[in-house]
């Protein structure tokens, strides 16, 4: 089998301009020695001078000619060698072109082409091939001054954004796919303490905003690469940290609630058989007063007190355990008739009829009584008196029925609207804190889904999602 000649053409040969180099630089050290020795030879005179003369230029004419073998050889080798590297190089990045031949003019220019060829060709493969794909983190390779050179599909996804757009230009600019402008300062630290610092820096949290105004919230790892002859790259490898996240709020809230859990019990056992007795006690006070005795007021203030010591008590005892005691069907439309019917008569709030039949939400009447209850009652008290509460009931995802209480004239600022789900937190002067966690807790118990939408000043929606079908484990039970 003939071997392969790899595809260049090039005027001039290394082995033969080596060998040259070499030649005229052992002729040129023998007539410069010679040079040197002339005034030594002009002593000898006669023929003795002819003679060393002659041994010098002999000897100058063969250590030419000894280069210029020992050249060849050499040239000959490293030429070998080259046409080896480039033939490997082109079976990886064949040439194109008309003729299918490199432009070099000698043996390193064309091993040069097919290096560059060859790394051209390796960086299409990663960034065309599967393994970049099927990375569950994004990836963008960051250049010298920033710029973006490359990208996976997984980047586009997590950042909702087509990245070719923004190839080569540097991703903090103002042009580029995460602007410094839109509040990417973490990002900027980051990025610079990876490139001063030469090494992999990590974050696990880190609040970006995109060239489209989303708000992401990323784990974040650079890593710092070699890229040229005294230049660096930046390798970014991102993830979704609001899983994370999530997951570490359910840890809080579980803690919080196995404290309140705790808490709670103590609660129920040492004040609710002294509120009862307080009440038994009052009640038989007032029933010995005379009709119309000023005193009954002051009887009466006090059992309002105990009842609100007991309704807190009941609170916690709700929030620690707010599973369903049964799994029914629910018509929530006749349940939110139900819900208004208990509240006094208010002209800020409607209830809007349903547009068509909806399936019922499956659950506890009584748990998710309170939840609208609640709901209901914190949205007429946000709501200024020419101000509207309107509830809703529409068919939400799949298996889901939706309710809407919107309120007017007043909104909740973006830094407390996950706040506001935490046992004890409460904006108003003489709120516990409770009401909307316990909504949460027993939204959640119902695997269904709370959460609140609001423009910040002047409207502010609560949406509740419940199942249309119970859990398989609770159905089983039952």
């Amino acid at each position: 089998m003939s071997e392969r000649v790899p595809t260049y053409r090039v005027s001039v040969r290394l082995y033969v301009v080596l060998s040259l180099l070499m030649a005229v630089s052992a002729t040129a050290s023998g007539l410069v020695l010679l040079y040197l020795a002339r005034p030594f030879i002009t002593e000898l005179g006669g023929r003795e001078a002819a003679r060393a003369a002659v041994l010098l230029f002999s000897g100058a004419a063969l250590a030419g000619a000894a280069a210029a073998v020992a050249g060849l050889l050499v040239g000959l080798r490293v030429a070998g060698r080259i046409r080896g590297i480039v033939r490997k190089a082109q079976a990886l990045s064949p040439q194109g072109g008309e003729s299918g031949l490199s432009r070099a003019t000698d043996e390193l220019g064309a091993l040069d082409e097919a290096v560059g060829r060859l790394t051209l060709s390796m960086d299409r493969f990663v960034r065309d091939s599967d393994i970049l794909t099927r990375l569950p983190e994004g990836m963008l390779l960051l250049g010298p001054a920033g710029e973006l050179l490359s990208y996976n599909t997984a980047a586009e996804v997590l950042l909702e954004l087509s990245l070719e757009p923004f190839r080569g230009v540097p991703i903090l600019s103002g042009q580029g796919p995460l602007p410094a402008s839109r509040g990417n300062d973490p990002l900027a630290r980051l990025l610079d303490d990876a490139t001063v610092g030469e090494r992999s820096v990590h974050m696990s949290e880190v609040t970006a905003t995109t060239a489209k105004g989303r708000d992401v919230l990323l784990e974040i790892t650079v890593q710092h690469r070699e890229w040229g002859r005294g230049s660096t790259a930046l390798v970014l490898l991102f993830r979704d940290a609001t899983e994370k996240q999530r997951i570490r709020e359910e840890i809080r809230r579980a803690d919080q609630l196995a404290f309140l859990g705790g808490m709670a019990a103590r609660v129920a056992h040492e004040i609710r058989t002294p509120l009862a007795t307080i009440r038994g006690l009052v009640e038989l006070l007032q029933a010995d007063l005379p009709a119309g005795d000023s005193r009954r007021e002051y009887m009466d203030r006090l059992l309002q007190a105990v009842d609100r010591q007991d309704h807190l008590v009941e609170n916690l005892l709700t929030l620690s355990h707010p599973e369903p005691e049964s799994w029914q069907p629910v018509p929530l439309p006749e349940l939110l008739d139900d819900v208004v019917g208990m509240l006094p008569g208010d002209p800020r709030l409607r209830v809007a009829p349903p547009a068509g039949s909806l399936p019922p939400a499956v659950g506890d009447a009584f748990r998710l009584s309170e939840v609208f209850s609640n709901l209901i009652k914190n949205a007429l008290e946000a709501t200024p008196q020419d101000g509207t509460v309107e509830v809703t009931v529409a068919p939400g995802a799949r298996d889901r029925v939706r309710v809407s209480v919107r309120n007017t004239g007043a909104g909740i600022p973006a830094e407390i609207r996950e706040r506001i789900f935490q046992p004890f937190f409460t904006t108003k002067s003489r709120g516990t804190g409770l009401g909307l966690a316990i909504a949460r807790q027993i939204v959640d118990a119902h695997r269904g889904s709370l959460r609140v939408e609001s423009d910040g000043v002047s409207e502010t929606t609560f949406i509740v999602e419940l199942p249309t079908t119970a859990p398989v484990a609770a159905a089983t039970r039952a």
